[in-house]
């Protein structure tokens, strides 16, 4: 009998397995079980899969899912932010050019809850700043575009510099960003941190 294969459109009941399935009871089971797996939930079975894979083959998950190198990858110093990275693939692509986006790949890389603040251009004396410190710009309308990103965990320099090249891959073409603000990020004296020039209270 010719092997005739099971087509993804018909019916299960409808389908012919050749003979080599169809006498086992065990393997019709499974090539049934085998036509169900597009119904399954994809994105929540992908999630435990990344949790489950040898952190060797992890630039190979990253380079699939378009977040190696500038996309993220670099920055992700440890597995548990690599694989949050890669878990957070899809929604990241999806909302590419979004404030969404540019906020939850901070917080993917493992900097914690950034804020984000737009607009510091064509400002008025009216109130609406309170903090004259430079950031805003009055009577500047180009600088609607502009945006800062306010990082509240310690970040070094060499680690600013990288984040600047990956948020620009996700904020809108339009925008520039203006500054990566880290003088609101908690540094202990905890021997942690040293103090060799690789961190700062400023921005960059």
């Amino acid at each position: 009998m010719p092997l005739t294969l099971p087509s993804w459109g018909k019916p299960m009941a409808d389908l012919v397995y050749a003979d080599v399935i169809a006498k086992e009871p065990l393997f019709v089971a499974l090539a049934d079980l085998g036509l169900s797996l597009d119904e399954l939930p994809i994105d929540k079975l992908i999630l435990r899969l990344i949790d489950l894979v040898d952190s060797h083959h992890l630039p190979i998950l990253a380079q699939s899912m378009s977040v190696a190198g500038v996309d993220g990858y670099w920055l992700a110093e440890s597995d548990e932010a690599r694989r949050n990275l890669i878990k957070g693939a899809y929604d990241l692509h999806r909302y590419k050019g979004t404030p969404w986006a540019v906020k939850e790949i901070v917080r993917r890389l493992g900097f914690g809850n950034a804020t984000l603040e737009e607009g510091f251009g064509g400002k008025r004396h009216n109130g609406e700043i309170i903090r004259r410190d430079g950031v805003y710009n009055y009577g500047h309308s180009d600088r609607w575009a502009y945006y800062r990103i306010i990082i509240h965990e310690p970040i070094t320099l060499e680690q600013a510099n990288l984040l600047r090249k990956t948020l620009s891959a996700f904020a809108p073409a339009r925008c520039i960003l203006s500054a990566l603000d880290f003088t609101q990020a908690s540094i202990r004296h905890n021997g942690k941190i040293v103090r060799d020039g690789r961190y700062t209270r400023g921005t960059a």
